[in-house]
């Protein structure tokens, strides 16, 4: 069986924003549940997109595609049940794919999508700081 994949930056930078993440030792899912329909419109797939990163950082040109290759059947393998499921995920190795064992990343792959975190908003982590003239916060005092 063959997953749709992801093709176009803008649906991977859409699943890095707006998904939810998983992560493990050898690499770090996004999961970004059913994309609104006005971005999926004019494609003929419905179901699961994969999409897999492997930066220079995790070595060369045949390293790298030995890494996307083992991931990919990883995938294949772990998200076959759910290939029906509308949502987006993005894999981003890491150079511990190459050693790690292939029945480990096929295990952390078939739960990353149930147990993808959901992502913070940047808004979120913010401090704010108190309003002029608000009373100081509580404190407790260690008597």
């Amino acid at each position: 069986m063959r997953l749709a994949r992801l093709t176009q930056r803008k649906q991977f930078l859409a699943a890095a924003e707006h998904g939810r993440r998983f992560r493990s030792s050898s690499f770090t899912v996004q999961v970004r549940d059913a994309a609104p329909e006005e971005e999926r419109e004019g494609e003929e797939t419905r179901g699961l997109r994969l999409g897999l990163t492997a930066s220079r950082k995790t070595g060369n040109a045949v390293k790298r595609n030995r890494i996307r290759r083992r991931l990919r059947a990883a995938a294949a393998k772990a998200l076959a049940d759910q290939a029906d499921r509308p949502c987006d995920v993005v894999v981003i190795a890491r150079t511990e794919v190459l050693v790690a064992a292939f029945d480990r990343l096929v295990a952390d792959l078939s739960v990353a999508i149930a147990r993808a975190k959901p992502h913070k908003p940047q808004a979120d982590r913010r401090r704010t700081a108190p309003k002029r003239g608000a009373p100081p916060s509580p404190s407790v005092s260690s008597a």
